[in-house]
């Protein structure tokens, strides 16, 4: 005979603190999340890095900890080593998880 699971629940019952840091995202190339979503250079909000400061005001309100970049599906094809030096020396290569074009 099968035994069966029991489960007690008392809502003031505390074994420790969460760290709110624990809620982190992540964002990934899914549509224009990236390109033209927090990275737009020439837009009219984009700081010197192209980073776009009406996102990253709308992010804060969300107050999440932590947003890891690359993430998702797109990180499973990525090399972080592509993205980084001189934007002109990165390689162009394509993205198999999305079927595009990564311009690093």
């Amino acid at each position: 005979m099968a035994k069966q699971a029991r489960m007690i629940i008392h809502k003031e019952y505390k074994k420790g603190d969460i760290d709110p840091k624990i809620y982190g995202s992540f964002i990934e190339h899914l549509g224009r999340a990236v390109y033209s979503g927090i990275y737009e250079p020439g837009h009219p909000t984009a700081d010197e890095n192209s980073f776009r400061q009406d996102v990253l005001e709308l992010v804060k309100k969300l107050k999440v900890p932590a947003v890891r970049y690359p993430g998702g599906n797109f990180v499973s094809g990525y090399r972080w080593e592509d993205g980084t030096g001189d934007k002109k020396n990165r390689p162009v290569c394509a993205d198999l998880a999305w079927h595009t074009i990564e311009t690093n």
